[in-house]
């Protein structure tokens, strides 16, 4: 039985954007249709895809590494200041397609909304397992005793022969002796404690990153809800 493509929609100035996520093989096929009409098509492997409908602005896809749903469809206006594609690679600014309703990318779409601290604490879970679960399983492996093997003691004596080569009188050119002054610009000590803190920076970092990341995320579809609710909502007519 084929599966069903994955759909992300948005109603836009009376435009009916939708894009259709399909498995192909390896890969997927992204298509992106207006009304009913096609604009563009991409089949990739890659997690962020950009489908460039020029005048009609483009649309940026960001798909799960592995498995599931994808994680966030945006469409930039053509009248884009920057343009629509290169704004779309930046993924800065845009509208968000909705994932089409009842599906798993609107169930993961909903919870986070509703659980916003939960939804970056595992962002961040998630980047303290990828520091420390390598250190750990190097831990593990140095624990294995590696055992001792009694190689064999082979002595091959090869007879290689006794070939005179020929002796070359080369000149002897005196070179001039060029001497550098000494420097000691950069002859300085490191403090220890900038060596410690320099070396736990590497496992710091990432989790701060994909903390900061989780809670810029929130943010954004915060901003974009509110963008759509201004949108919807209908002029109100003042009384004279």
């Amino acid at each position: 039985m084929p599966k069903t493509p994955e759909r992300w929609l948005l109603t836009w100035e009376s435009a009916e954007h939708a894009v259709e996520i399909d498995d192909a093989g390896l890969g997927r096929r992204i298509t992106w249709t207006i009304d009913g009409e096609e604009i563009a098509t991409k089949k990739t492997s890659d997690d962020k895809v950009v489908l460039d409908g020029h005048e009609r602005g483009a649309i940026a896809v960001r798909l799960p590494t592995f498995i599931g749903p994808a994680r966030r469809v945006t469409w930039w206006d053509g009248d884009t200041e920057l343009g629509a594609a290169a704004a779309a690679l930046t993924g800065i600014g845009g509208v968000d397609l909705d994932p089409e309703p009842g599906s798993k990318a609107a169930v993961r779409e909903e919870w986070i909304r509703a659980h916003p601290r939960k939804y970056a604490a595992q962002r961040t879970a998630v980047a303290v397992a990828g520091v420390a679960v390598p250190l750990i399983v190097l831990w593990l492996l140095a624990q294995i005793p590696i055992p001792e093997i009694d190689w064999p003691d082979w002595d091959i004596n090869i007879p290689w022969p006794d070939i005179p080569w020929p002796d070359i009188p080369w000149p002897d050119i005196p070179w001039p002796t060029i001497s550098l002054p000494e420097f000691s610009l950069f002859d300085f000590t490191v403090p220890e404690w900038v060596k410690a803190v320099a070396d736990k920076a590497k496992y710091v970092w990432p989790v701060v990153l994909a903390a900061v990341l989780a809670n810029r995320e929130v943010a954004r579809r915060r901003r974009q809800d509110e963008r759509k609710r201004q949108t919807d909502d209908p002029p109100t007519d003042s009384e004279d």
